[in-house]
């Protein structure tokens, strides 16, 4: 398993794949993303925020990156943190554990990045994958909830609702040696 910035040329999968997400939260959940925006993903592979997994040569999950993320976190975007987002992973490769890998990958970029804390967020009624994250180590944070009038082109609809779970790592800064 090997972790790497995705490339132009992988966007047919990643539609394929997003697809394929959407089919799984629908069924699995009811609620889902609203369609693949695929501007903002060229322009996160321009700036190398979005990143793959690659496992029998096969781009096995994707997920994306930021370093800001005010629209959830509010003030808390202060804090140095590195924030992931839409995290699809590949039906064929489902039960691998690839959130405890990207979770691994993140602390270590963001380390390197001088972040002090790994943050995402997810429905606050997904009780299954609210349960997974916090197997994963993280750490419920709160609620942040979106008014169905805020009429912001800024907020994706799959946010408005009941609201979403925020949830944090605390990155182990590694010790100098001697």
């Amino acid at each position: 398993m090997t972790i790497l910035p995705t490339v132009m040329a992988d966007l047919p999968v990643i539609r394929e794949l997003f697809s394929a997400a959407i089919q799984y939260q629908k069924l699995k959940f009811g609620k889902h993303w609203h369609g693949l925006n695929e501007v903002l993903v060229e322009k996160e592979i321009r700036e190398r925020l979005h990143w793959k997994i690659l496992d029998e040569d096969r781009i096995s999950a994707f997920f994306s990156i930021a370093y800001t993320d005010a629209l959830v976190w509010d003030e808390r975007d202060a804090d140095p943190a590195i924030y992931l987002h839409r995290i699809v992973t590949n039906p064929a490769f489902r039960g691998k554990g690839y959130v405890r890998h990207i979770t691994a990958w993140a602390e270590s970029h963001g380390r390197d990045a001088g972040k002090l804390f790994v943050r995402l967020d997810t429905d606050r009624e997904n009780v299954k994958l609210n349960a997974y994250y916090q197997e994963c180590g993280y750490v419920f944070c709160g609620i942040k909830k979106f008014d169905d009038d805020d009429n912001n082109p800024l907020i994706p609809r799959h946010y408005l609702g009941p609201g979403l779970s925020l949830y944090e790592r605390k990155i182990i800064q590694q010790e100098e040696g001697p």
